[in-house]
């Protein structure tokens, strides 16, 4: 498959002047340039597992994801944030990669910046299940408080200001 930019701009909230890319992609980003990494989770009803987030800038219903942990590969990050955020055991042969996020900045790096500068990654990997997903929850201590699958449509109705949500709908 060759790379389809699902949806290119600016992100609210960030400065100084930058462009941000959602492409659809069978090809992970650069391993050395990507911070984060997250995985659609996708049962046999075409339901995402969805994480409720309890942190302030990443509130909300969100696909389980993370920062990638030093010498860490993306899929390892992959798996082990969504067992943090929703309990569900996955292992990374079940992954394939679905997209990114690339964030380049074109002006002096922002306080807080916490992404490879001045080009950034995220990565998204999708997982496809035989079955319906089961009832699940974060492990304890986690930063996530509930975990449920979604129906599409409640989807794009919960998660409408999430930058991932083309990819998603790319992937149905």
């Amino acid at each position: 498959m060759s790379d389809v930019v699902l949806w290119s701009g600016e992100l609210p909230g960030l400065e100084p002047p930058h462009r941000c890319e959602l492409v659809l992609s069978s090809d992970a980003p650069p391993r050395g340039l990507t911070a984060s990494a997250f995985v659609f989770v996708i049962d046999h009803s075409s339901r995402l597992l969805l994480t409720y987030v309890d942190t302030a800038d990443r509130g909300g219903w969100d696909v389980p994801g993370g920062h990638v942990e030093p010498g860490e590969e993306l899929s390892t990050t992959a798996v082990r944030e969504l067992r943090e955020e929703t309990g569900w055991p996955l292992h990374q042969d079940e992954l394939s990669i679905a997209g990114w996020n690339r964030i380049s900045i074109d002006g002096p790096r922002p306080a807080g910046f916490r992404y490879p500068f001045p080009i950034g990654y995220m990565a998204y990997f999708v997982a496809r299940l035989a079955e319906d997903g089961r009832v699940t929850e974060p492990e304890l201590g986690s930063e996530c408080s509930k975990a449920s699958w979604v129906e599409p449509a409640v989807v794009t109705d919960w998660c409408a200001s999430r930058r991932w949500l083309p990819l998603f709908q790319a992937l149905e």
